[in-house]
């Protein structure tokens, strides 16, 4: 049984994305205790399932860590199709995992959404015929299953999966939007009861749904000047989910997610939030020479190791570590 002193087991959580590097926002800082890291952002578009699908990697990686070399690489010989156009853009593959990130907006309103970590970056060149791809292959404790609903909140047969995996340093991840179509569907649920652990393979969606919609307008009996008449509507419409294609048989003791262990998730998700709607200690007024000083909280995001994003880890924050 897991005590309260000891850390959650690590559930497997890879990620592959294969595509043209779109565009890259990378910067090296320096924290304010003189340590060098690279963080930013990588959009790599990948085509498949006759659609465009740009998918976001987040960066984080520590000068002092092995994976450093490789990102300045990539910040400075890259192409991208937005610097340098679609033709001279550079072919990669990442791999990483998926992660968390959560905070409370300014409406007070958790907001949440999974985000893919890049930790492994490679350019492919002209004679590697790696198809496009956004995969992730991650072990998943299901919890269960909810009905997708269309816009009538009539059943569409797909699912919603709530489940969530294990990362370093107790990091419990939530997967925020995976689904199942409904030809796998009933074959999930009956392998799978709630309570289960198993390794998932999931497409991850990330493309712009067209559809086009017939106006009807009655025609003027009168005017004047020139007239346009409009025959159709573009609607467009965001998928952006972590779609369940398949996955092996459920795990068994040892390797399973006990009763004990989901608990213990639980527990530390449970304080986790509880810690995030709480405010930040004041720092002492800052000395303004008159008047009322601002307080500024501080920013001390937690780092376990050298490519670890730190907890809360903001774009315009500096870290202390």
């Amino acid at each position: 049984m897991t005590t309260q002193n000891e850390n959650l087991r690590q559930l497997e959580n890879t990620v592959e994305i294969v595509g043209t590097l779109k565009s890259k926002e990378l910067e090296v800082k320096t924290s304010r205790a003189g340590n060098k890291y690279m963080s930013g952002k990588l959009v790599v578009s990948s085509k498949f399932d006759n659609k465009v699908q740009d998918q976001v990697i987040k960066v984080f990686i520590m000068a002092s860590s092995k994976l450093f070399k490789g990102i300045e690489t990539v910040k400075n010989e890259y192409r991208t199709i937005d610097a340098d156009g679609v033709n001279a853009a550079d072919r990669i593959r990442v791999t990483g995992e998926m992660k968390l990130n959560e905070y409370y907006n300014s409406q007070g309103k958790l907001v949440q959404f999974n985000e893919i970590k890049g930790v492994f970056f490679n350019r492919l060149d002209e004679t590697n015929d790696q198809p496009d791809k956004a995969i992730a292959s991650i072990e998943t404790v299901v919890e269960g299953f909810v009905d997708k609903l269309d816009k009538d909140n009539l059943p569409t047969g797909e699912f919603k999966v709530n489940g969530f995996t294990v990362g370093f340093g107790n990091d419990v991840i939530e997967l925020q939007n995976a689904v199942i179509g409904a030809d796998l569907a009933a074959s999930f649920m009956s392998l799978y009861q709630p309570g289960q652990t198993g390794r998932l393979t999931f497409k991850l969606n990330n493309y712009v749904l067209v559809e086009e919609q017939e106006v009807v307008e009655q025609a003027p009996s009168h005017g004047f000047g020139s007239t346009e008449t409009i025959e159709a509507n573009v609607i467009k419409d965001y998928v952006n989910n972590m779609e369940i294609i398949g996955g092996d048989m459920p795990l068994f003791a040892p390797k399973e997610y006990s009763v004990e262990e989901i608990a213990k998730a639980k527990q530390v998700r449970a304080l986790k939030l509880q810690e995030m709607q709480q405010p930040a200690p004041p720092t002492p007024p800052t000395n303004t020479g008159f008047g009322q000083g601002v307080n500024t909280p501080p920013n001390t995001p937690p780092v376990n190791v050298d490519n670890q994003m730190p907890t809360n880890f903001g774009k315009d924050s500096m870290p202390d570590f």
